[in-house]
């Protein structure tokens, strides 16, 4: 029996499973990695020892026997993430929730390079820091996941594959490779963008030292590492052709598989590459699952100011949830939320806003239910009628589509199809390993 192993190095936390030829999932395993640092206004940085002190915990957690049949590695983890390194030191992950340029500089870097580059993306990071020269004393950048590839097979040239090249904003679909016109206008050096493979591509070995550090076998190979959205739908798909995907965490995803791009591209929608020279559309908002949070927040803020004690929050959840259900199954749709709370990729300037209030319907019910629709919507605007035409299924999965059934009620009335939750745990670890298992 050849099983495969996937690591999934996320925002908040690091997972591992072990898969077998079946797609069954014989061990999983997870922690938070607790790497946020302290940073300036609108920074977001992360800890990479932190982060790989938390993959080693994991890794000897999974079960030893199961460990010794391991015979590929495959690895995912949060886009748009860079990182820097040289011979001696790594510089702290800026991640995709950075937001240090402002509109101003996003507008110059896009006017220079003639690319669509957003907040958080590792293209608009190098080039802000090219900005200021603080680029010469590194010798490479990379994603967080590509560089444990490096680390876990002693590489000393990062590769890095399609998945993770366009999540920087400076990948070029049509050459398979960096537009380097673009890298050039923006000064960053060409030397520290990473090698790109295909997706599933073997970037090595496992090495002795990594085999020692990570509790796995040596000599097996090392798959080129991808992004955590595309592992995830390799992980809950199964008919790519019919299915939409959408996740619901702290940010929010929709995403569909297409095998030819569509003339125009709303800028609310993304175009990633997918394993199989495939394309995946994908419209990504900020503000998810955390939108429908900010009313427990909101309620508890409001007692505390009062000097009420706080509730408990996961109770409160349950009970606003409740509260929006009903209010969204007697047609109560009165106010109208768009939550654009921490803005958008495309307009960080954006806000949240909710219309139709009146003196008697600001209620907890119709407020959640508001949010609950406008989730989705948010989620479904970009899409063009013709490209959702045909789909038949819903793929859900990330805790608040499996937890709120006001979510689960908005999902099946905006698109009139099927919900399936996703029964993959750590999809995109899972996925990871699925695309592992060809080796």
């Amino acid at each position: 029996m050849k099983l495969t192993l996937g690591i999934d190095l996320g925002t908040t936390k690091a997972a591992a499973v072990i898969v077998d030829e079946k797609r069954n999932l014989l061990a999983v395993t997870g922690a938070a990695h607790n790497a946020a640092l302290a940073t300036v206004a609108g920074g977001a940085e992360q800890d990479v020892a932190k982060i790989f002190v938390c993959v080693e915990n994991i890794l000897n957690q999974l079960p030893e026997n199961l460990r010794r049949l391991i015979a590929a590695v495959g690895i995912t983890g949060q886009m748009h993430s860079v990182l820097l390194g040289n011979i001696s030191t790594i510089s702290p992950l800026v991640t995709w929730q950075d937001h240090r340029c402002g509109e101003t500089m996003i507008a110059e870097f896009q006017q220079k390079s003639g690319r669509t580059l957003r907040e958080g993306f590792g293209g608009t990071t190098l080039a802000r820091l090219a900005e200021k020269n603080a680029l010469k004393n590194w010798d490479f950048a990379a994603t967080v996941s590509d560089y444990l590839a490096s680390v876990l097979t002693g590489n000393d040239r990062i590769f890095t594959d399609p998945t993770h090249a366009a999540s920087w904003g400076l990948y070029d679909a049509a050459s398979s490779n960096w537009d380097f016109k673009a890298v050039d206008a923006l000064n960053i050096p060409r030397t520290l963008l990473p090698e790109i493979r295909p997706c599933g591509a073997v970037i090595g070995k496992v090495c002795d030292d990594a085999a020692k550090r990570f509790a796995i076998p040596a000599g097996i190979p090392v798959i080129n590492a991808i992004g955590d959205n595309q592992a995830s739908i390799l992980a809950s798909g199964n008919d790519f052709s019919r299915e939409i995907y959408l996740t619901l965490g702290t940010g929010a995803q929709l995403s569909l598989v297409i095998d030819v791009l569509p003339p125009e591209m709303p800028e609310e929608i993304e175009a990633r590459p997918f394993p199989g020279n495939r394309t995946l559309l994908v419209a990504a908002p900020l503000c998810g699952g955390a939108a429908f949070a900010w009313l427990a927040d909101t309620v508890n803020t409001f007692r505390r100011d009062l000097g009420e004690p706080e509730l408990p929050k996961g109770a409160l959840l349950d009970k606003l949830d409740e509260l929006a259900l009903s209010a969204l199954e007697n047609g109560e749709e009165e106010l109208v939320i768009a939550p654009h709370f921490l803005g958008e990729r495309w307009n960080p300037a954006l806000r949240g806003s909710c219309d139709g209030l009146s003196l008697a319907n600001a209620t907890p019910g119709k407020i959640g239910a508001a949010l609950a629709l406008g989730i989705v919507r948010n989620l479904k605007a970009g899409f063009a009628f013709e490209v959702l035409a045909g789909k038949t299924q819903i793929i859900g999965s990330g805790n608040a589509v499996r937890l709120l059934k006001s979510i689960q009620w908005a999902i099946r009335h905006e698109f009139g199809l099927d919900l399936l939750l996703s029964e993959a745990r750590e999809e995109a670890a899972v996925g990871a390993a699925l695309q592992a298992q060809q080796f």
